[in-house]
């Protein structure tokens, strides 16, 4: 019996014969009203009313009792299209399979159909020429409010379903729901490069939602519908994109969260951050509400759109201690540095309105949320791209262009700064990513256009060494400023897996309060890799550890430094023997040293944005000399000691725990 279902299923998706269900109706009527849509030489120029004709046609399709019926009205649906034009010209195959993964059209040889609802439909297929379509163009105006039907790389003029419809408070009827699910379906089977890297073929998507959607009770049911078939184009820029103005999906928004910022470390979700009372910085989420993170992400999971783990643990963050509303109680419990566990009851409030709220980028250390650039170490230059605008990116170059190594700190979003950093970096012309670029002309087809920097090369570029750093906060822009950097000579990526949402996107208003959007441009290393879901690969993964967090220390950062500076710095031949200790340190540290000359002797007490703490200064005669610096009144975190001669530099680091 087992077997028999299974092979009823394959067949009924994959074009044998398929019984007269009223799921397979409607999935291939979703199917035929979408390839009409996009090919038919007169709907596809909006000389019908395409919509319209759906809407008469459905009735006809949820009444057929049987397959003479069901043929009976796709018949009506075909005929409505009118004539097809006649081409005798000669359409050439495109031989790249990369470029037709969203040109399959073998469903039409489905034996399903009837022979002249399939001649018609092989008609418009072997006629099909491409033309440009009313349906969808390149949007012009990238200022146009999300508050609009459309907004992004591509416009779709004439799919907004029920622009003047807000569904929680007029409900659609059944046929308006399945115009506003074929219209989502099919926009994405056309015009999503990364369909052939889905978990679940995107058919499978339409066929398992078709009947849930006609069937779906109220509004907010048809958006957790519509969420979760925006979850299954994994993909990360969905999750920011899909999106309803009046209620969300378990636990909540993350508009409505208490004053906690998680991270995800070591396989457990840990403070970063936090401003309610007892609950500190290192302190492990063990449950809220009674359920443990892993089953709350196997709650949340069908609702919180990921390419990859590491953005769908990024979002758990964001979302497992978020409600519906500010004003909710939850019941958390968390787990001290002895490992301990505590219980609390803490409130949501809206961070939207309250300033006091945590916002930004996610850093172990609160000093480098504010930094532009600056240089820390052995005097490397550190880059934080959240921060750096268009109008910095000269002064920054000028300033750092003579240090030995640079650090590009990525674990944030930036500001279009990268096309600049790159001109003024690179030696000469360089293809740093090739793209898959829709042509509107020919649906669910692309063609290949590259991209390169450094037309003309600089007469002063960058000699030393670039390390990029990046984690699951790299997303989109992001990642493609990573992809230019990498094209530099003598570059490390360092960190951990990036978000895997590269390329530009595109949003379209399913409702007036439904909307869903994804990424519109397939974008590829030059050498055919691709990014989608992948995300950049570090050359040197590390990753946050929980003893970290709770010390403010920045393995990451740590890491770069190390690459950046040797453990120690010499100017000259010998440098100063020198120790340092305890490291790490509580509330003091000796610097001992011993030199063979006399002279005078600095030692510095820096952080990591270089910034003198403490220091002192030594007359040494040629023997061993000391200092000591009280560090016990200084935040936890990492610090540099630089002992300098007049001809000699050591610099190395030490920890405040």
């Amino acid at each position: 019996m087992k077997k028999i279902i299974l092979f009823f299923v394959f067949t009924c998706l994959c074009g044998a014969s398929f019984a007269q269900t009223l799921q397979e109706r409607l999935y291939y009527t979703g199917k035929v009203w979408g390839f009409v849509k996009y090919n038919h030489s007169e709907v596809s120029t909006c000389k019908v009313n395409w919509d319209s004709v759906l809407l008469h046609v459905l009735p006809l399709v949820e009444n057929a009792t049987t397959s003479a019926d069901f043929n009976d009205a796709l018949d009506t649906m075909l005929a409505a299209a009118g004539p097809m034009a006649l081409s005798t010209s000669y359409l050439a195959p495109i031989t790249d399979p990369m470029l037709t993964h969203n040109r399959d059209l073998s469903w039409i040889g489905t034996s399903g159909f009837r022979s002249d609802v399939q001649a018609q439909l092989d008609t418009i297929k072997n006629n099909f020429r491409p033309h440009a379509s009313c349906y969808v163009t390149i949007n012009t105006d990238y200022t146009r409010s999300f508050s609009g039907p459309w907004g992004g790389y591509l416009a779709f003029p004439y799919d907004s379903t029920m622009l003047l419809t807000t569904t929680y408070s007029s409900y659609p009827d059944e046929d308006h729901r399945l115009l506003l699910l074929y219209k989502f379906w099919n926009t994405v089977r056309y015009f999503n490069p990364y369909n052939y890297v889905l978990d679940k073929p995107w058919d499978t998507t339409l066929y398992n939602y078709v009947l849930p959607v006609s069937s779906a009770p109220d509004a907010h049911e048809l958006f957790k519908l519509c969420l979760k078939m925006a979850t299954e184009m994994n993909d990360a820029h969905v999750l920011g994109f899909t999106a309803s103005k009046y209620y969300f999906t378990p636990p909540g928004s993350y508009v409505y969260i208490p004053k906690i910022l998680l991270v995800y470390a070591e396989g457990k979700y840990v403070v970063l951050r936090s401003k309610e009372t007892g609950i500190n910085t290192g302190d492990v989420l063990v449950s809220v509400d009674g359920l443990n993170p892993a089953q709350w992400e196997d709650s949340l999971r069908p609702y919180k759109p990921s390419g990859n783990i590491s953005v769908f643990r990024r979002s758990m963050c964001d979302y497992i201690l978020s409600r519906e509303a500010a004003g909710k109680s939850e019941t958390v419990i968390f787990a001290d540095n002895t490992g301990t566990n505590h219980t609390f009851t803490i409130t949501t409030g809206n961070r939207n309105t309250d300033p006091t709220f945590f916002s930004g980028s996610h850093y172990v250390s609160d000093s480098l949320k504010t930094i532009k650039w600056t240089t820390m170490g052995c005097d490397a230059g550190y880059v934080n791209m959240g921060n750096l605008l268009s109008t910095d990116v000269v002064s920054m170059y000028n300033d750092l262009l003579y240090k030995s190594a640079i650090i590009f700190d990525i674990r944030n979003y930036p500001n279009g700064t990268g096309w600049g950093i790159a001109n003024l970096m690179y030696p000469s012309n360089r293809k740093f990513a090739k793209f898959t670029m829709p042509d509107l002309t020919y649906p669910g087809t692309y063609y290949w256009e590259g991209d390169s920097l450094g037309t003309d090369g600089n007469a002063t570029p960058y000699a030393g060494k670039v390390i990029v750093l990046v984690n699951e906060q790299t997303q989109s822009q992001a990642e493609f400023t990573t992809m230019m950097l990498k094209a530099m000579p003598d570059v490390v990526v360092v960190g951990s897996q990036t978000a895997g949402a590269d390329g530009d996107v595109t949003w379209v208003r399913l409702a007036n309060d439904i909307s869903f959007g994804w990424t519109s441009l397939g974008v590829f290393y030059p050498n055919g890799d691709s990014t989608q879901r992948i995300g950049i690969v570090p050359d040197i993964t590390v990753t946050p550890t929980v003893n970290g967090i709770r010390n403010f220390n920045d393995e990451v950062l740590n890491k770069a430094l190390s690459l950046a500076c040797p453990s120690e710095v010499v100017n000259v031949d010998v440098a100063p023997v020198v120790a340092v200790f305890p490291n790490p340190a509580n509330d003091k540290i000796n610097v001992l040293t011993e030199r063979t000359g006399a002279g005078k002797i600095v030692m510095l007490l820096t952080d990591i944005t270089g910034r003198t703490l403490l220091h002192d200064t030594i007359e040494s005669n040629g023997s061993k000399t000391a200092t000591v610096f009280n560090i016990a009144t200084l935040s936890p975190g990492m610090y540099f000691v630089t002992v300098q001669t007049a001809t000699k530099q050591y610099v190395t680091k030490i920890v405040k725990e």
